[in-house]
């Protein structure tokens, strides 16, 4: 509809209250007619209804809108604005008491319905349509107009997804472009017909990749979650950890089902094109779930990086397997956070003698590949659990419902402005340690006041907690516990022993939490990539 110029007339009346009352004045006349329909009650409601919904929309818009036409099967209310054809009509059809809305055509239904054919195009049949329309709206269509509606929207979706496939190599293209250097793969593969059908799509960005190799961790998370545009399929992440211990994007890809081959491929990707972790993986860590495709192309494409395994994911199958147990959780958590073989045994024991069955099924998820007891040092990551790939894509939960090229620009466009607020963070920050550190340490801190602190030989020194004694060597950075080699950050015995000797512990913070290499990580990023408009 045309927008009325303004809200006053030249002598200063208010166009929007006149309005209103004019509608008022007629809506009044209006319900003043004589009964026409054989169900008098039910109709003077639905009319009713019908005439609140036009004035409400009018008050909302400042539309002048009168009624048309009115006789016995229909009403009818038009705009009155100048060179606007806006109608809408109400009416009664032969046969039936219910009044139907003559806007609600095969391409409204559609639409209406568009998302929901494309999410689960087996279960919503015209019959299903039919029923939901009369459920939501209370309005009568034919079985036919829903079976012409759906197949129109099956029609949009295809067009949809041809229109996707075909920007998809035009944004590959342009990242090529934008970000010399990048990885980007449009893999596809020949249908019977001979047309091309889109298959997978990877990229990783240079900045992200060079970035991430000189100053991040030897550590890579990796999960996948479903996508629910049309081209359905899931969506492969594989991040690093910043020196504030935050996620870092570093490559993803969207393939068609979660699978051991797809989970290969993303992996050679990774190990090869890209170089994040070449030959077999030695010396770097991967943490995931225990899906059993990513499982197996682990072991094929990277056979001696350590894999760990997220323990919310193990404890999830260990609960499901003997119901609520309320010491369960505790015992779990408290088992993978072992930093060494003596309280990894004593917390198994633990497990053993709350239940023989649990404690059984706990061995079968080979707690060796997610206690800290086994970690092997180097990463400087304590992390028992894939909690920073999953926040990730729960951050593009949105991004997920779009079709398959704008959610990828959306995925980068947020990854370009995490990185962004995460420079100008770093650039902020005064101390030699990251805020990650400081609260770090403020809780060993705490612990550290327990500690009985005596001098040895060799520049080594015991600290006592309990009635534990625990051995530190300020020389090679080491404990006992082993949490500081673990951790890269002093643990609560070599906390006291630096207080004690008047150094600062920052100075034995390893270099990936230094200040220094946050800034450094941050200093590049994605270059924005021109967009399509969609």
């Amino acid at each position: 509809m045309e927008d009325i110029p303004a809200d006053v007339d030249s002598d200063g009346e208010d166009r929007r209250e006149r309005n209103a009352y004019e509608i008022e004045e007629a809506l009044t006349q209006f319900e003043d007619e004589p009964p026409i329909l054989h169900n008098y009650t039910h109709n003077l409601m639905m009319m009713k209804k019908m005439k609140e919904a036009v004035l409400n929309h009018a008050l909302r818009t400042c539309r002048n809108i009168s009624q048309y036409k009115y006789d016995k099967t229909r009403v009818v209310f038009e705009c009155n604005g100048k060179g606007c054809s806006w109608r809408i009509y109400c009416s009664v059809p032969k046969n039936s008491t219910r009044w139907q809305c003559a806007m609600l055509k095969d391409n409204v239904i559609a639409r209406l319905f568009l998302d929901k054919i494309r999410e689960e195009e087996e279960y919503f049949m015209p019959m299903k349509i039919e029923q939901l329309i009369m459920e939501k709206w209370r309005i009568c269509v034919t079985r036919n107009q829903c079976q012409h509606a759906r197949n129109k929207a099956l029609r949009w979706i295809e067009r949809e997804y041809a229109q996707q496939f075909s920007r998809l190599r035009d944004y590959a293209t342009e990242i090529e472009h934008s970000n010399p250097g990048s990885s980007v793969e449009v893999d596809c593969i020949t249908n019977e017909a001979g047309s091309h059908v889109f298959q997978r799509f990877y990229v990783c960005f240079n900045n992200l990749r060079r970035s991430w190799k000189e100053n991040c961790r030897l550590l890579i998370g990796v999960d996948g979650c479903f996508l629910k545009s049309v081209q359905k399929g899931e969506l492969f992440v594989a991040n690093g950890r910043d020196a504030d211990n935050r996620i870092y994007p570093i490559a993803w890809a969207v393939v068609q089902m979660e699978n051991t081959n797809n989970w290969a491929w993303f992996f050679r990707k990774i190990k090869i094109k890209v170089d994040l972790c070449p030959g077999d993986g030695d010396e770097y860590v991967l943490v995931s779930d225990r899906q059993k495709g990513l499982l197996i192309a682990v072991k094929e494409e990277l056979p001696l990086i350590e894999h760990r395994m997220c323990v919310r994911h193990i404890y999830m199958n260990v609960k499901y397997r003997h119901g609520k147990m309320p010491e369960l959780k505790t015992l779990i958590w408290h088992l993978a956070w072992s930093y060494n073989l003596a309280e990894y045994k004593e917390n198994l024991k633990k497990i053993e003698d709350y239940d023989e069955a649990v404690y059984a099924d706990v061995m079968k998820m080979k707690p060796e590949t997610w206690c800290r007891a086994f970690y092997k040092l180097g990463p400087y990551c304590e992390d028992v659990e894939n909690n920073s790939v999953e926040s990730f894509n729960n951050s593009i939960g949105k991004a997920r419902d779009k079709a398959l090229v704008p959610m990828l620009e959306t995925i980068a466009r947020l990854a370009m402005v995490r990185i962004a607020k995460r420079e100008a963070k770093a650039d902020g920050h005064q101390g030699l340690t990251t805020p990650y550190v400081s609260k770090y340490l403020a809780e060993q801190n705490e612990k550290a006041k327990e500690c009985i602190v005596q001098p040895s030989t060799n520049k080594m020194f015991l600290a006592i907690v309990d009635g534990c004694s625990y051995r530190v060597n300020l020389e090679h950075w080491t404990c006992t516990c082993r949490k500081w080699q673990i951790t890269g950050i002093p643990c609560e015995h070599a906390y006291e022993v630096i207080i004690k000797r008047g150094l600062e512990t920052q100075d034995y913070v390893c270099k990936w939490f230094k200040t220094e290499m946050w800034r450094k990580l941050y200093m590049d990023g994605i270059v924005p990539v021109r967009g399509a408009r969609f």
